[in-house]
């Protein structure tokens, strides 16, 4: 029977959905009266156009409150170097380049921490939804706990760089687009108000899995649903993971937590016994939503205790990825479990109070809203998400990051650390987000540390039930000091993909980890270059080959390869020619694609047995090893018979789409361009893309028999050689600059799609040299510009 008109499947949460293109477009539900009605902002804004010495231009150009002289050399890609005689310019000087590039970011940032969405929109029930769900979570709360567990290094860090923000909000001449399309005035932030936003990018990747299966509670079958998830976890095994996380889920908070929560990522150090120079090499590239302006900024830092070069997030003043002298680090999410939840459906009434806030709306009227406090954390279940009537327990989500932990002291210490042990004890008290970080020095070596502070249950056996009792509280935490600290393996290697890091842990690290293909591949590509080069490593960046999919092409293929499918005969040598690649002019990818979406259908309406199966195996990220064993179990007629229908339902798509670029296309159209109609004076044109779900060049789309826009993936690559201080090589998919029209926005887009790189030196020399497309230069009392 042919299914063209049957439902399709929901984006999957390894795509990312796009939230805030979801919430961009969400603007139009109020209606066009109320975009007219609200004034002439929303009309008269269009991008604007600035040159490169126009941008350089806005950087401020009064009196600085810095204590020395600082120096801030800019390149033909608005990439900052910052010199400063001492830390705390430093510090102010890194807030002035966050703001200069990414105020209109940091804005939305701001908003979104705080769970203010409806104040830029308007009385939209999904940014209600949202909006009480990020005020349950309480980012906020989580931001004030890690200011009070903070070092004074730390506090007087991010001090001196809200103080940078600050001084250069107060003397912009120009609003960023982002404020003057949503008529937002151009507020300072507090400290407390930054630290909103680091947390915000360190939340819990298990809180996509409690929502998700919370949901299914509310349906017969879901017991079954969950514990088929924690079966094929393998949890003796550190390979061949099933990816909870990797599945689709309706909540628009579960898609926020994974585009802000570097969700995905690779990893790779290789020792100096395998490289062709003594120090050892490090490849790193981040997984996150994509969007314009990219997550990421780019920036060199030096004053008299740091001398570094890397990536960071905007608000957030810490380089996550990059390299100073003697080391480099880069690092993966490692999907640790870091909160739990609790039924607290007994609790007494006494220990459960109420906060009140207030929920304001753009175009309507203030609310005041409810939120149910326990001594473990929120009640969850409260949220409008789920059904009361039919949920079985009262949740209380217990959150590690409501205790409070110095994460920006860590990367500070790493910053400057010289050697393995300094750099292992600077994680000594890590909490969130667990992150497997990779090290590489310029001696040769190579380790690796779990940056996660792991939570002890009083029954440890309980750890991964969906809902703990009120009893089996927290009774410690295993430092990551404290746990495997593999270093120089004989290997010669370490690569980390978001796969299970240890095999056998004394306490499971997570529900789920990805699918191992990229790891896998990871592995056979180190097994295949004993000496590894700068050069292989870039190519191994580009990589779009997934073994599982051209596994499970050839198996069918061959399987019935004796029998004619008459005019479809051509989708299925298309299938066998295809050589696992996910190129954008791969001819053959699209036929493999749409084939499988229609086979991974019938597999559900086999073996969804309940709606709570059915919701769970509609967007089961790890399809193509399960249909491989299903497709083993078939008889060859029934199989044949299965083929013939799933290539009839695929002829259309396979000749309209002529090759994967067209079919999977990568957008760049920037927040505010995703609203529909208004939006189109901000858009960007797209263009075909490279990569799949799987794949080491990660971009991903929703599980499709259409054309899909890639929102999640890859968003920056980072190469170093530790040999040299100079062989630094980045690049950010679309550009450093936040500024709509800006060149600098989308100029290394370029050089993104040709596999090339960005040369960054440390040496202050070659700095100079290279960084001379323009220089601020800051005074005690006086700012000047070239």
């Amino acid at each position: 029977m042919l299914r063209n008109g049957r439902l399709k499947f929901g984006c999957t949460a390894v795509s990312g959905c796009a939230f805030l293109s979801h919430i961009a477009r969400q603007v139009l539900i109020c209606g066009g009266v109320m975009l007219l009605t609200q004034g002439c902002s929303i009309l008269a804004t269009y991008p604007d156009e600035q040159s490169q010495d126009n941008r350089f231009a806005m950087l401020p150009n009064g009196s600085a409150p810095v204590n020395d002289k600082v120096s801030i050399y800019w390149d033909e890609h608005a990439i900052p170097f910052i010199e400063a005689e001492n830390n705390a310019d430093l510090a102010f000087a890194v807030g002035v380049v966050h703001a200069h590039l990414r105020l209109g970011q940091l804005e939305l940032f701001r908003y979104l921490s705080q769970g203010r969405l409806s104040e830029l929109a308007g009385p939209i029930p999904q940014l209600k939804t949202i909006d009480i769900g990020l005020r349950t979570i309480n980012f906020c709360r989580s931001g004030n706990a890690a200011l009070a567990a903070m070092s004074d290094e730390s506090r007087n860090w991010m001090t001196q760089f809200t103080a940078g923000l600050n001084w250069y909000i107060s003397g912009a001449s120009k609003r960023p687009a982002e404020h003057r399309f949503l008529d937002l005035p151009m507020e300072p932030y507090s400290i407390e108000e930054v630290m909103c936003i680091a947390r915000l990018v360190s939340a819990d990747l298990s809180w996509a899995v409690y929502l998700k299966f919370l949901k299914l509670a509310e349906h017969e079958g879901w017991e079954q649903a969950y514990q088929m998830a924690i079966d094929k976890r393998n949890t003796d095994t550190a390979s061949y993971q099933n990816p909870l996380i990797d599945q689709v889920d309706e909540s628009s908070i579960s898609q926020l937590i994974q585009l802000f929560s570097k969700s995905g990522s690779n990893s790779l150090v290789v020792s100096g016994q395998r490289t062709q120079n003594t120090g050892a090499l490090i490849a790193s590239d981040p997984h996150v939503g994509l969007f314009l302006p990219n997550f990421w900024l780019l920036m060199g830092i030096k004053s008299p205790d740091y001398h570094a070069v890397g990536l960071m997030i905007p608000g957030v003043p810490v380089i996550g990825v990059g390299r100073n002298h003697d080391i480099a680090w880069g690092g993966t999410n490692m999907r640790g479990i870091s909160s739990h939840l609790i039924d607290v459906s007994d609790l007494p009434s006494e220990q459960i109070t109420t906060r009140k806030e207030k929920l304001k709306s753009r175009w309507w009227f203030d609310r005041e809203i409810s939120i149910r406090e326990t001594p473990f954390g929120p009640i969850l279940t409260d949220l409008d998400y789920f059904d009361s009537s039919e949920q079985p327990n009262t949740v209380a989500l217990d959150w590690l990051g409501y205790r409070g932990s110095d994460e920006i002291g860590a990367f500070l210490k790493v910053a400057r650390a010289r050697n393995w042990d300094e750099y292992r004890l600077a994680y000594e008290h890590y909490a969130i987000s667990a992150m497997n970080m990779l090290y590489a020095d310029r001696l040769g070596n190579i380790g690796m540390i779990p940056a996660y502070r792991q939570p002890v249950l009083r029954d440890q056996t309980k750890t991964l039930d969906l809902v703990k009792t009120s009893t089996n509280t927290l009774v410690g935490y295993i430092k990551p000091i404290d746990q495997p600290n593999p270093y120089n393996p004989d290997a010669g290697y370490i690569a980390s993909a978001n796969n299970k890091p240890f095999s056998n842990p004394v306490i499971p690290y997570g529900y789920g980890f990805a699918n191992n293909d990229r790891i896998d591949r990871l592995h056979t590509w180190m097994d295949q270059h004993p000496t590894v080069s700068v050069a292989e490593l870039e190519s191994l960046q580009l990589d779009v080959y997934s073994r599982t999919a051209h596994d499970l092409a050839q198996w069918l293929t061959t399987a019935v390869s004796s029998h004619d499918f008459g005019t479809q005969q051509y989708i299925l040598d298309k299938i066998a020619h295809w050589d696992g690649r996910f190129n954008w002019d791969n001819i053959d990818a699209v036929a493999f694609e749409v084939t499988m979406y229609y086979a991974w259908q019938d597999y559900v309406d086999e073996h969804a047995q309940s709606p709570a199966m059915q919701s769970y195996l509609s967007g089961y990220g790890n399809w193509r090893p399960t249909l491989l064993a299903w497709f083993r179990t078939l008889p060859s007629e029934q199989l044949i018979n299965y083929v013939s229908d799933w290539l009839a339902n695929s002829d259309g798509a396979v000749e309209h789409y002529p090759n994967w670029g067209q079919f999977h296309r990568q957008g760049q159209a920037p927040i505010l361009g995703n609203i529909p109609v208004i939006g189109k004076r901000f858009a960007l044109e797209n263009y075909p893309a490279s990569g799949g779900n799987d794949t080491l060049f990660k971009s991903g789309r929703p599980f499709s028999p259409d054309a899909q826009s890639v929102t999640y993936g890859s968003s920056a690559r980072h190469i170093s050689d530790l040999s040299s201080p100079d062989e630094n090589y980045f690049v950010l998919h679309g550009g450093q600059d936040g500024w709509y029209g800006s060149p600098n926005l989308t100029d290394q887009t370029a050089l993104w799609r040709a596999g090339e790189y960005i040369r960054i030196p440390l040496t202050m020399e070659n700095v100079k040299r290279q960084f001379n497309r323009h220089v601020t230069r800051l005074h005690a009392g006086h700012a000047e510009q070239e």
